[in-house]
């Protein structure tokens, strides 16, 4: 049987209160679903958590799971190893029933401005057909909550008129970052957006 590799992504601009209602509407829909916060760990207890709360967990990256593909016991046994450094634990970001969620931070290159996170998802099609699911229920789930973002020109104001095809915000990040005192959702140092409608 041939491997197909998929690797969808979503470039995504939400803050914390959007990632606590995003992580709401997710356990609502799918109740099988953990947040795993990624780093190092001091031993192999793997800190998951119902809601994704980024401000009190202090973190930029965590690994959404659903429990009814693959167990909070398989995670620990088959993704959680010694970290390389020998100075903790790390576990495994995607995979099998897995989903890779990386906050929006504010850009170090201009701090008035909210940079794109992302959700990634890495598995085998042919191997893994619950997970593409899985993942394809996520994406859809998200993408009902979110906003369409524009490129926007700063200097002329001008608004392009079609929306990005993998740039979503979710409504808090697209009210606080809509332009106005310098505050955009930005890629990078050549790349601002808006939401038209907020």
């Amino acid at each position: 049987m041939t491997a197909k590799i998929k690797l969808p992504a979503l470039e995504i601009f939400m803050t914390a209160v959007d990632a606590v209602e995003f992580s709401k509407v997710l356990k609502d829909q799918i109740e099988s679903v953990k947040f795993i916060k990624q780093g190092i760990w001091p031993n192999r207890n793997v800190p998951f958590f119902d809601v994704l709360d980024i401000e009190t967990a202090k973190n930029i990256h965590f690994s959404i799971l659903n429990t009814s593909i693959f167990s909070i016991e398989r995670y620990k046994e088959e993704y959680v190893m010694p970290h390389p450094a020998g100075s903790g634990y790390i576990g495994g970001w995607e995979g099998k029933g897995l989903v890779r969620f990386s906050c929006s931070r504010i850009a170090d290159y201009d701090t008035e401005s909210l940079r794109n996170g992302r959700l990634i998802a890495s598995y085998d099609l042919v191997k893994r057909p619950e997970t593409d699911k899985f993942v394809k229920a996520v994406w859809k789930i998200f993408k009902k909550g979110a906003k369409k973002v524009y490129l926007i020109n700063r200097e002329t104001g001008h608004i392009a008129e079609k929306p990005e095809t993998r740039f979503f915000a979710w409504p808090d990040a697209a009210k606080k970052y809509n332009g106005e005192n310098g505050h955009y959702l930005t890629n990078h140092a050549f790349a601002y957006f808006v939401a038209k409608d907020v």
